[in-house]
């Protein structure tokens, strides 16, 4: 655009020449760099009218009208936003130690958080998205803050109370041996088993409405703050701007992890020395404490968020008339229609049905890949929560703000883009496929029975020892093989070694004759040769307390693919994300993404916990019952099922993606990437004043 087509509408009344005005006004213009972008690409924030900057414009702004700013405090609300979700994750262990609760129970309180977003998504989008969205995005921010507060009020109300439940169920001293007196739990466990069930079925139910608010919370920042941006940077920039937002938004999740790897470590009583470690099964990590942390850095980043103004860029607002009659229509009659043309924007639709299908398996390996790793490569809670982390969540940022800068170099068409996303999603399915043949060996049981293991299982050689009612407490023998309770193995005498480890020795059914490598290292570790030796009789071997499985270097082949994996699939996000913007109209585009974030949480992230937590229970091969209570947390897992049963159904949602991805590759064609180089500004001034055409599906 020159200076001479601008010059009538600046010079108006002026009775000198029109020229040096008009080139000191637009010398102003053309000095910053922004305004000469917006101006040549015809991005007016909403507004296709070309005019020049009011003098309102050239007065000082406050630190707060401005796009980086806002991007620094929006990115910051979004990381935190983020942690919560995969900090609840880290710590569902422990929550289902302290609660003995199954997986899809965990899974369920998950899907709260999609349920909140649900109710929400679309009304909030309509109303917030053509409204103040800067302040809407405070205050969901606040009403997150309150959810992530809710849910650290049980430890606050029985913290104390279950403590001392778990610490009785799970005394931590010595396991049942041969002749014993066995019974299923003696009368303070019974009352304490009854104490936790009451907990529990008033905890659980908190939770789920605490998790419920979160998701409410979370609405405003996903559906406002990406389309706020959007408006605010020229079209060219925005594949930048979009690659850092959601880039930076896979930090979040990170932290998560990194903040539950730490506040596993801590004691749940942070006060007090318990006298033990994490190894032992008395420990219970401090699950509640990240929720503080999170909690008040949200309260921070809402306040700073109210400051924002409605519109960073002051160009001139749409027409007043058309505004009016925006208000005076019905509000139902306005939202139906806006949501029809949604509904018909075919595009729309199947790259809706792909996001769907893309993020419900990612989400669910990522719900319980912490649990997954610590059942499959018998990793320490932290470190599976490390591992998820930095091999896994900031892998995936890293190819999300690859993609955003190729996108912004390469200037892919929309064809382009669509192919490429199809072509992660098969890289995925194909990857989890290989994942399959990853694991470590399995661990040896010395009796499994046709229907898998149980804690009445027994052996010919301990029939005498009446071990049915023994609680589980594996043991590993000098015969390398893991038996349930020392009392299955024919142990008939016991000594403690240290807080965690016992000796059992005099064991019937242990060949003295073998030599495993556990047995080796602990007899090397405690200097038992002499004492080991005088403990076996008449050919009786020893054993000691824990499994058998010891640590499985194949973890890290499964970390390296499983990172290579992540960093492909995530480098199509970017360019989904532009193709949703750009498939629909400028006004609808907050709308589009809350039909998006509707549909993910209905049929993807609601349903994702609960199936993927479903599927892991089914691997399950034992369970720890304590006082003959149904539903005790997996002991065991059956390590082949677990691994098919997981990595199985992520790898078949993901193909199904694909094959959506290919549908909307075929009509990606009508898909303008760039519009605002295709449409000059004195083109696009008829189409301001024509707001009874309707919007095209297709195009800003």
């Amino acid at each position: 655009m020159t200076a001479n087509n601008v010059a009538p509408l600046s010079n108006e009344g002026e009775t000198g020449p029109p020229g040096p005005p008009v080139e000191e006004a637009m010398k102003g213009v053309e000095a910053t760099p922004e305004e000469q972008e917006r101006l040549a690409t015809g991005n007016n924030n909403g507004s296709l009218d070309c005019k020049l900057p009011t003098p309102q414009q050239a007065e000082p702004r406050s630190a707060f009208h401005s796009t980086r700013v806002f991007m620094l405090v929006f990115l910051s609300g979004w990381v935190v936003q983020g942690m919560f979700l995969t900090y609840f994750v880290s710590v569902t262990t422990t929550v289902e130690k302290l609660f003995k609760v199954e997986s899809k129970t965990t899974g369920t309180l998950l899907a709260a958080t999609e349920i909140g977003q649900i109710c929400t998504a679309l009304f909030l989008t309509y109303l917030a998205g053509r409204g103040h969205r800067p302040r809407w995005i405070a205050c969901m921010m606040i009403v997150l803050a309150i959810g992530v507060v809710g849910s650290v009020m049980p430890h606050v109300f029985y913290g104390t109370q279950l403590l001392e439940v778990h610490q009785d169920t799970h005394s931590g001293g010595v396991g049942p041996v041969c002749n014993s007196n066995i019974t299923s739990c003696n009368p303070s466990q019974m009352q304490g088993t009854a104490t936790r069930s009451s907990i529990t079925a008033v905890v659980i139910p908190w939770l789920f409405v605490c998790l419920l608010i979160v998701g409410v919370g979370q609405t405003g920042i996903a559906t406002l703050g990406i389309p706020y941006v959007d408006d605010n940077v020229g079209s060219k920039q925005s594949p930048l701007y979009m690659a850092i937002t959601i880039g930076i938004r896979v930090i979040g999740p990170a932290l998560g992890f990194l903040l539950g790897a730490l506040c596993t470590r801590v004691y749940v009583n942070p006060l007090i020395d318990p006298g033990f470690d994490s190894s032992d099964p008395r420990w219970v990590g401090a699950w509640w404490l990240g929720m503080v942390f999170i909690a008040g850095f949200i309260v921070i980043l809402s306040a700073l968020m109210f400051f924002f103004p409605r519109q960073i860029r002051q160009e001139p607002l749409p027409l007043p008339p058309k505004k009016n009659k925006e208000k005076s229509e019905p509000f139902l009659k306005d939202f139906f229609a806006t949501i029809k043309r949604q509904v018909t924007n075919d595009i729309l639709m199947w790259r809706t049905a792909s996001s769907v299908l893309h993020l419900m398996p990612v989400s669910g390996v990522y719900s319980f890949l912490p649990k997954y790793l610590e059942k499959e490569f018998r990793l320490p809670t932290h470190d599976a929560n490390l591992v998820t982390g930095l091999g896994g969540i900031l892998v995936m940022g890293v190819g999300i703000i690859t993609a955003g800068v190729v996108i912004l170099k390469l200037v892919p068409t929309a064809r382009q883009v669509a192919a490429w996303t199809a072509a992660t999603a098969a890289v995925y399915s194909a990857g989890m496929v290989l994942l399959m043949f990853i694991s470590c060996p399995e661990e040896s049981y010395r009796l499994i029975g046709e229907t898998g293991l149980t804690n009445t299982t027994i052996l010919d050689c301990s029939v005498d020892c009446r071990c049915d009612l023994a609680p589980y407490s594996p043991v590993c023998g000098q015969d390398s093989y893991t038996y349930l309770t020392p009392c299955q193995a024919g142990c008939a005498s016991s000594k403690q070694l240290d807080n965690s480890t016992w000796l059992y020795y005099n064991c019937s059914c242990i060949d003295a004759n073998m030599h495993g490598e556990k047995a080796v290292q602990n007899i090397q570790r405690y200097n038992l040769f002499n004492t080991s030796k005088s403990l076996i009789s008449d050919g009786q071997g020893v054993a000691f307390s824990g499994t058998c499985g010891g640590s499985c270097q194949q973890i890290y082949v499964f970390v390296a693919l499983f990172a290579a994996i992540m960093f492909i699939h995530s480098s199509g996000e970017v360019g989904a994300v532009l193709l949703i913007i750009r498939c629909t109209d400028k006004h609808d585009k907050a709308m589009a993404m809350g039909v998006i974030q509707f549909a993910i949480g209905v049929f993807g992230n609601v349903p994702c916990p609960i199936i993927f937590g479903a599927a892991i229970d089914a691997a399950c091969r034992l369970r720890d019952i304590a006082c003959k209570d149904p539903g005790g947390t997996c002991a065991s897992y059956d390590s082949d099922s677990l691994r098919h049963y997981f990595l199985g159904l992520s790898a078949g949602l993901m193909f199904l993606a694909f094959i959506m991805d290919l549908l909307v590759w075929s009509k990606a064609g009508r898909i303008d990437m760039n519009p605002g180089e295709a449409h000059a500004c004195a083109a696009a001034l008829p189409l301001a004043h024509a707001p009874d055409k309707p919007p095209s599906d297709t195009q800003l």
